[in-house]
């Protein structure tokens, strides 16, 4: 299974991650790579990708603007989508998906393509002539205002006036 750390703008993720003596020690055994998209990583299953976004949390949270989970050939799931299949254990993934996108990574830019639910991925490439790399990404719907929540990082509470 690949994991793909997207960077933010204007950042070489793969420079910043090996200019930390931490993430360097994170990162031994896993050899990663460049990528069009950022870097990428080679892991075995998703609770392992899942663990090593959770030991670099710091890392994520400030240099990064997404992780994406293999689940097949250039399928991608977002981080909110394979932690609820994996920590939730209540979705599986499954043909079709109906939150789906097509990444494209063009000469060190990212576009993204929505896709029309049912649609076969086939149907926009007009959209993807020139890419250096395509994928299509699974997501899950979430609230415009919940930020996404990393493995292993604690939730805030609402205060007791907000709940319900």
């Amino acid at each position: 299974m690949r994991l793909l750390f997207l960077p933010k703008e204007g950042l070489d993720l793969f420079r910043t991650l090996f200019d930390s003596e931490t993430s360097r020690r994170v990162l031994r055994f896993y050899h990663p790579r460049r990528s069009p998209f950022g870097v990428a990583v080679q892991v075995a299953t998703l609770s392992s990708g899942l663990s090593l976004v959770s030991e670099l949390r710091w890392y994520v949270r400030r240099y990064v603007s997404g992780v994406l989970f293999e689940i097949g050939d250039s399928r991608y799931a977002t981080l909110a989508l394979a932690s609820q299949v994996y920590y939730g254990r209540e979705l599986r993934f499954h043909e079709p998906w109906e939150m789906r996108q097509l990444w494209i990574a063009r000469d060190g830019a990212v576009a993204r393509v929505e896709m029309d639910p049912g649609a076969d991925p086939g149907e926009y490439v007009p959209e993807c002539g020139g890419a250096d790399e395509v994928l299509e990404v699974w997501d899950v719907a979430a609230p415009d205002d919940m930020p996404p929540v990393l493995p292993g990082a604690s939730v805030p509470e609402l205060p007791a006036t907000e709940l319900p």
